[in-house]
């Protein structure tokens, strides 16, 4: 006999769910692809995982290179996904839908263009990370500068590592700039549902995307912008710009506060 578990809702209608799909479904948030090995813990805490080939260059006995899969015994590795993961693969399946509706119709074939390139994917995971350990450091930016400014070169090597963090984040918020993603426009309230509409900052953008793990459609929604697809084209280009000076490219921009 299966155990089930009695959910009540605030109207104070009661529902029955089965407990074993209950923790079905738990279970499969937190799935471990099968090429990754038996080794890997599941843990729905982490999230869904993105499974993918680890690879690195070796060099012939002939002088060539050639890729070789580095995995323990073989096998393939895991990430946790996140939102560009996310939001690549509503793309490639609204991609898909509109091929099925063309190929009704009688037209020629699209190729799929990747929302982002993997310069600009690999920008905003290394933010994340590097946000991550300078939060993580419990050390304040102004504690570590006194130590370097006092001269003699104290603090030990962790404490150096630390430094370097801060000087690298606050060159990527430069590099970011503090300008507008997304122009409020003045339209009157009754246009947008009665929401009031508020300006999205490239910074809060790449932070709520980044750090945050939200998609754009997600962002527009907490700013009270509609989520129409000019709306969402144009965010999508502000972040991939930004993700562009975060990589190095416009540093000469001045007019959005990047790095000369």
């Amino acid at each position: 006999m299966n155990d089930q578990v009695v959910i009540v809702t605030s109207s104070g209608v009661a529902r029955l769910q089965e407990e074993a799909e209950r923790i079905a479904k738990i279970k499969a948030r937190g799935c471990v692809p099968v090429e990754c090995g038996p080794e890997m813990p599941m843990a729905p805490g982490r999230g869904p995982m993105m499974r993918f080939t680890p690879r690195e260059m070796r060099q012939t006995e002939c002088g060539g290179f050639v890729s070789v899969k580095t995995g323990e015994a073989g096998r393939d590795a895991a990430r946790v996904a996140d939102a560009f993961d996310a939001m690549e693969r509503a793309s490639l399946k609204a991609h898909r839908a509109a091929e099925v509706r063309r190929a009704s119709a009688g037209q020629d074939p699209q190729s799929y263009s990747a929302l982002f390139t993997p310069g600009q994917i690999s920008a905003a995971r290394d933010y994340a990370a590097l946000v991550e350990r300078v939060s993580a450091s419990g050390v304040k930016c102004s504690s570590l500068e006194d130590i370097h400014s006092g001269g003699g070169g104290g603090g030990g090597d962790r404490e150096a590592a630390i430094f370097r963090d801060f000087q690298r984040l606050r060159a990527l918020h430069r590099r970011i700039g503090d300008g507008l993603a997304k122009e409020v426009r003045r339209i009157r309230p009754s246009k947008n549902g009665g929401v009031r509409r508020r300006a999205i900052y490239v910074r809060r953008l790449v932070d709520m995307v980044c750090l945050g793990d939200m998609s754009l459609h997600e962002v527009l929604n907490m700013h009270g912008w509609e989520k129409k697809g000019d709306a969402i084209k144009a965010l999508r280009v502000a972040l991939c710009a930004a993700l562009d000076r975060m990589q190095g490219y416009d540093l000469t921009d001045a007019k959005n506060g990047v790095d000369s």
